[in-house]
């Protein structure tokens, strides 16, 4: 495969990316020319209105080694086993080599990977290595998008008559630009980090309002100025073939009318880029190209201040989203074990996201160790609400909610309130304890409307749209953070645990308990409808398990319906539930990913599970073991009927089969 040449630090890596998942496919060997656009600009259409590619022969270029360190880029490439090299570029070649960058399937572990392997090189190292000395690596990095060739791109770009939602090329109507930065900068005490340093890059110079919200404002251009002083005007002529030194791009770099002369603009993006890149947070524009890029090239804290989609996610899925639990040490010893499989499916599924715990205690340290060799971010919270709950719990009726069995599960589902102050992220997929993710899942996968402020998806009735269930919730961060103290303050009004009135779509009004009802109740008018592929129940009968991504054993848990089938009756608030197994298709495949979670890479978690849900039967625990055990290993084919787990226990009480879990797949199958 041949690439023709780089464009620029905004569009390149595309093409690259694509083409080397095309090459280790097909084991084929990848050329690129050696050649830089300095200004890949889009302004010419074709015949069919699409934007024209910017291509070297009509455009003013440099070397890419004088960009890139290539050796290094070549490198990653090749430790692949494809064989890369970087060619001499000249106009005779140009249009002869096909360039494909269209996005596809393929490994994004290796996308991301070359993708990093992009790093500074020539003269570009030296000055990216002034602005980086100049940042200390301290501060946040806000890439603003405000110039004509934007503002006419997003008018067509919005305006396609495709039915598709692009309505989130710029800020929201009703907010400035320091206080979408503000939202998205962790609280700290004395409100020192949320005033930080603003590294702005732009299409203009940086606005003066932020300067005056308290932000120290920096740029590239005034960090060099300061280095360098004024520099002379001229420099060489930036073509193909000479050696590109930091005395011909001063005047570039520092010009003091513009934030950068628009003929050489690519030359301050990549600069720009490297810069943000070693910047600890960033907040950008994620319909830009270019604020894409950075977001998928760090592994986390990146945010956009134009909020919803990230429209790239639909063609490259480079975009992890962060997950999200909360924890008390006062939950119970089931609770905790619930959890730990849900962490160990999440991790399966999700190399690459970012998994959050907010932590209440500080005595449990072993289960400390256990998240953390997990590579889980650990989170110590000290709640404000604290009392408010506790009243609250006082006055629930456990006959109405399991919720209210025990104070600390009850705890657990306000916690979530505090993740505004601990992770810093544009959205979050909360996931409760009781919960299995079944598939891998990204940004591409919530679509382009993503929800203003959060997004519930059905309960009990599956056919149902309307948000409801909170034990699957995707969370606007930044917007959750901006109303924060108004929302603690309208819990406060509920310290009774007075149900929530949530106005229905069809305008009737449904009482809601406890944290649903009040996230319900108080984002109103921003909520939305999560997938219901994201919250399947195991008591669901028109979804397909194939379909579904997230399963949460909401009500009754894995150990209630196997109490149940072993004789012990379930809680009244679930009773119901565990009743009607026979009828749910998806609780036996539901409860074999519960099994293969929990037995992931510690066997003892499982048997840890059973003694502690049936600490008061020793026969119930040792059967339950065998039972998970055995459903484990099984075929979902054989799973996909109703009853089917309450079957297999019932011949493996009978039978004691299990005791060295070792049977065959197609033995499993014959002892239904």
């Amino acid at each position: 495969l041949r690439f023709q040449n780089v464009n620029t630090i905004r569009t390149s890596p595309l093409p690259i990316l694509t083409l080397f998942h095309s090459a280790i496919r097909n084991k084929q060997d990848v050329q690129i020319l050696d050649a830089y656009i300095i200004n890949g600009v889009q302004s010419k259409r074709n015949k069919r209105g699409h934007l024209k590619n910017v291509k070297a022969k009509n455009s003013r270029y440099v070397r890419l080694r004088d960009v890139f360190d290539v050796d290094h880029l070549v490198g990653v490439i090749e430790s692949y086993g494809v064989k890369a090299t970087v060619e001499p570029y000249d106009l005779s070649r140009d249009g002869s080599l096909p360039c494909d960058w269209k996005g596809g399937e393929g490994d994004t572990h290796v996308f991301v990977k070359v993708f990093q392997a992009f790093r500074p090189g020539g003269a570009i190292r030296d000055v990216v290595g002034v602005v980086q000395d100049a940042t200390r690596g301290e501060g946040v990095c806000v890439h603003h998008r405000t110039g004509k060739d934007w503002t006419g791109h997003c008018a067509a770009w919005e305006a396609i008559p495709d039915g598709v939602w692009r309505k989130n090329c710029d800020l929201p109507a009703d907010q400035k630009l320091e206080e979408a930065i503000y939202a998205r900068l962790l609280p700290q005490p004395g409100d020192a980090q949320r005033r930080s340093t603003v590294f702005y890059v732009g299409d203009g110079l940086p606005p003066e309002a932020l300067q005056a919200f308290g932000f120290n404002v920096v740029s590239r251009r005034s960090i060099l100025t300061d280095a360098w002083g004024v520099p002379q005007e001229g420099g060489a002529v930036l073509t193909h073939g000479i050696d590109m030194t930091v005395e011909d791009i001063k005047p570039i770099l520092t010009d003091p009318n513009v934030a950068c002369p628009h003929e050489t603009r690519d030359l301050c993006a990549v600069v720009d880029f490297f810069t943000c890149a070693s910047l600890p947070h960033f907040v950008g524009n994620s319909v830009s190209t270019w604020s894409a890029l950075q977001i998928a090239h760090r592994p986390g804290d990146a945010t956009w201040y134009n909020s919803r989609s990230l429209p790239l996610a639909e063609m490259f899925d480079v975009y992890p989203i962060t997950i999200a639990y909360t924890y008390t040490e006062a939950s119970s010893k089931v609770g905790q074990l619930l959890l730990k499989a849900s962490i160990l499916s999440a991790r399966l599924h999700n190399p690459a996201s970012e998994i959050h715990v907010l932590y209440l205690g500080t005595d449990d340290a072993a289960f400390r160790a256990w998240l953390q060799g997990e590579r889980v971010i650990v989170h110590d919270q000290d709640p404000l609400w604290m009392d408010d709950i506790k009243s609250m719990f006082e006055h629930g009726d456990a006959k109405k909610s399991h919720l209210f069995l025990h104070l600390g599960n009850y705890v657990g589902t306000w916690q979530r309130i505090d993740i505004p102050l601990y992770i810093n992220a544009e959205y979050v997929l909360l996931l409760d304890c009781d919960t299995i993710v079944m598939a891998p899942f990204s940004y591409k996968d919530f679509g382009l409307e993503m929800t203003g402020s959060i997004a519930f998806s059905a309960e009990v009735n599956e056919a149902s749209t309307e948000p409801w269930n909170a034990g699957v919730a995707l969370l606007n961060v930044p917007h959750l953070r901006e109303t924060y103290h108004d929302f603690l303050a309208f819990i406060r009004t509920h310290r009774e645990n007075q149900p929530y009135p949530v106005t229905m779509k069809d305008g009737s009004i449904i009482d809601a308990p406890s944290d649903q009802g009040a996230y319900l109740t108080f984002y109103q008018e921003s909520k939305k409808f999560l997938k219901i592929t994201f919250n399947v129940k195991p008591y669901y009968k028109g979804v397909e398990l194939a379909a579904s991504t997230v399963m949460h054993f909401h009500g009754a848990k894995p150990h209630d319906y196997m109490g149940q089938w072993m004789g012990k009756d379930c809680s009244p608030a679930v009773k119901f539930l565990c009743d009607g197994t026979k009828e749910f298709p998806l609780l036996c495949p539901s409860l074999k990913y519960f099994a293969v979670s929990i037995m992931a890479h510690e066997h003892e978690l499982l048997e840890e599970y059973c003694k502690a849900s049936f600490e008061d039967n020793a026969d119930h625990a040792a059967m339950c073991i065998r039972f998970l055990q055995r459903v484990a290993k099984m075929d979902v084919e054989y799973l996909s009927f109703g009853d089917a787990c309450k079957k297999l226990l019932v011949n493996t009480m009978r039978t004691g089969w299990g005791k060295d879990a070792t049977a065959s797949t197609a033995s499993q199958g014959s002892h239904l």
